[in-house]
């Protein structure tokens, strides 16, 4: 017992139980005797048990072994997705496949062979190839864990890509009589079927409804036909102002800039066609010059007389 901290005890269900004196709470149960237990002692890190059964049972205290053995694994974890994310990095796809199998998280392993079929599609290879080649070198074992694996991925749409690729890889590859002496492969394949029917039916709506596309095109006509072009010559475009001369108004707003100079508005009239965008102040300005030169014309002739 750890430091004095715990205590031992027996009852007469047959059960010891270890306590911790800090917490005042049972922290493990073991089923001893299939009677009333007599006597119990500890000594030498072995715990000695006899019961109304007849028996004597003699425990061995493992927790320092337990707690080195987990200790080392986690650090074996550790070192191996040190590892796994390496060759991820340099696009060693074998060696990490077979360390996420190995650590049995499929997570991992659907990450690695998401990589490899994104590769292989860029560098315009078949990634089924790819699969093919590393099935013929797994077990039966490996092969009904990975088929495991792919029935989580199935269950959702955006792994079911993935999930089939690697399932027809394993079909294509091994033989069916030998898939079927694997004990519970069938169950697996037919926990597979049902959703991979389900992405079925939803690919064929999808490209059902992409033929509305096609239609659309039709209707409206070859877009490169002579039809579009001679229309895109003869139509005229309404483009911004190259420069802005403060007699366009957008918005009932005039657009503040430069003044073109008398030339380069001479060149611009003979050149293009002036458009105005509703009423211009340049319209009324020359009637307005017009009366005040009247009115003044009218005073001097009446002070003349």
């Amino acid at each position: 017992l750890s430091g004095g901290l715990q205590l031992m005890s027996c009852d007469a269900e047959g059960l010891v139980r270890l306590w911790s004196i800090r917490s005042n709470e049972c922290v493990f149960t073991m089923d001893a005797h299939d009677d009333r237990i007599w006597a119990l002692d500890l000594e030498d890190g072995m715990l000695v048990t006899g019961g109304a059964d007849s028996r004597l049972k003699v425990f061995k205290d493992t927790t320092k072994e337990l707690e080195e053995q987990t200790r080392e694994e986690d650090e074996q974890n550790t070192l191996k997705e040190q590892k796994l994310a390496n060759h991820l990095r340099f696009k060693e796809y074998e060696q990490a496949l077979d360390i996420a199998i190995d650590m049995d998280k499929p997570r991992q392993v659907l990450k690695v062979l998401v990589a490899m079929s994104e590769n292989d599609l860029s560098n315009g290879k078949d990634a089924l190839g790819t699969l093919q080649s590393h099935v013929k070198n797994w077990a039966m074992s490996r092969i009904s864990q990975i088929l495991r694996y792919c029935r989580e991925w199935n269950t959702r749409a955006r792994n079911s890509h993935i999930s089939m690729l690697t399932v027809k890889a394993i079909i294509t590859t091994k033989p069916a009589d030998r898939l079927a002496c694997v004990e519970g492969l069938p169950d697996i394949l037919a926990g597979i079927a049902p959703y991979a029917e389900r992405h079925f039916e939803r690919i064929d709506k999808l490209h059902a409804e992409s033929y509305l596309i096609d239609f659309a095109l039709s209707s409206m006509g070859d877009l490169g036909s002579g039809e579009y072009l001679e229309w895109e010559k003869t139509s005229k475009l309404v483009l911004p102002p190259k420069k802005l001369d403060g007699r366009v108004q957008v918005g009932g707003q005039t657009m503040i800039g430069f003044k073109a100079d008398d030339s380069d508005d001479e060149g611009s009239d003979a050149d293009s066609e002036v458009m105005t965008i509703g009423e211009s102040d340049s319209d009324s300005s020359p009637s307005s010059d017009n009366d005040s030169g009247s009115d003044s014309d009218s005073g001097t002739e009446e002070s003349s007389d």
